[in-house]
């Protein structure tokens, strides 16, 4: 199973089932030497899998957010399940990031800003 998926600016994150401390950490090693190594305009949470989120995770996403959003990108979060959007709303990440259906929609977002021809 992929993990993350890199094309043209824009960063796919498959999260795990479970996304906790050690997982968070596992993810944002990844990540400091894939926002060295690259231009990173759009990044995406995608949930699918996630059954299991504690504040490790609200951690990872909002310094992801930093990363991105100080460069004038955007970030989106995609395919959540009940449990974990409680757990998001209630953290407010909802107020900095987007959350959207599906990647398509992002995809079209993307198409709109002029990202993509």
């Amino acid at each position: 199973m992929k993990k993350y998926e890199y094309s043209e600016g824009a960063l796919i994150y498959y999260l795990p089932k479970e996304l906790d401390h050690y997982a968070a950490e596992k993810i944002k090693s990844v990540s400091e030497k894939i926002f060295e190594e690259n231009e990173v305009r759009f990044l995406i949470f995608d949930f699918d899998k996630t059954l299991f989120m504690d504040s490790s995770g609200i951690g990872l996403i909002t310094g992801r957010y930093r990363r991105v959003h100080d460069k004038g990108g955007k970030v989106y979060i995609v395919n959540v399940k009940d449990t974990i959007d409680k757990i998001l709303n209630m953290s407010g990440i909802y107020r900095i990031i987007e959350k959207k259906e599906s990647k398509e929609d992002i995809i079209k977002e993307m198409v709109r800003g002029g990202y993509y021809e």
